[in-house]
């Protein structure tokens, strides 16, 4: 039996025409068979208040999304649905504002937990400062809440690190835990390591790291970088 509760809302709208269907061996509509039905492309939802609170729901229990994520989703379902049934823009955008709302004070959106959240894990997976600064604005985050996600990402790192290393730039850290994750520098076999050099460095360089930052990781020994990236692991 098929659980509706994890389909989308598009898939629920259409369940119950295509049970009706009957078996897919018979042809109908003009002879043509399912799999010509297959190719033909579905029809946009008309939209209502309901339909964008369940699609918000629907989206909102399977990824992480910032308030402007989320608008930029359902103003495509409204502009589809103007195309195709003449909806009322002004309408559809005041359903949108109202869904919006009633997500960020049920708690389902929380742009400042996302920015923190997302920061956090680009910097495990080795971008630097400016590139996750960058990814925070294309996501439509604030500018002032992406300064805090990067400070508090900053202190975090810093409370992470084993003493040796506290108060070293996490772009630091952050290019040693990408150098790790691509096995260039001290994490090649060492007989092709020399050889690697300036590929490895304009791998890192290609990632927003600067040339001193490169030059120090892809130089350096891995037992000097463990506690370095006790930032990247402690977070």
């Amino acid at each position: 039996m098929v659980n509706k509760q994890h389909q989308s809302p598009e898939t629920l709208a259409s369940d119950g025409a295509s049970r009706s269907g009957g078996n897919a061996r018979f042809t109908g509509n003009n002879g043509k068979n399912a799999k010509d039905k297959r190719r033909e492309p579905k029809r946009p939802r008309r939209v209502t208040r309901d339909y964008l609170m369940n699609y918000a729901t629907w989206y909102l229990e399977r990824f992480a999304a910032s308030r402007a994520r989320l608008e930029k989703l359902m103003r495509g379902k409204i502009r589809l649905s103007v195309a195709e049934y003449g909806t009322d823009p002004e309408e559809a955008v005041q359903w949108m504002n109202s869904v919006l709302s009633a997500c960020e004070k049920a708690g389902f959106i929380n742009d400042d937990a996302y920015a923190r959240g997302r920061a956090r894990s680009l910097l495990r997976k080795g971008k630097a400062m400016r590139v996750i600064a960058a990814d925070l604005s294309a996501r439509g985050i604030a500018s002032d809440q992406i300064d805090d996600a990067i400070r508090d990402l900053r202190a975090e790192a810093d409370q992470a690190a084993y003493e040796e290393v506290r108060g070293t730039d996490p772009n630091i850290a952050a290019a040693a835990a990408y150098a790790r994750r691509r096995r260039l520098g001290p994490w090649r076999r060492p007989d092709i390591r020399e050889e690697k050099r300036e590929k490895d460095m304009a791998a890192l360089a290609r990632q927003g790291f600067g040339y001193d930052t490169a030059t120090r990781i892809i130089n350096s020994d891995l037992d000097e970088l463990n506690d370095l990236l006790s930032m990247i692991d402690g977070i």
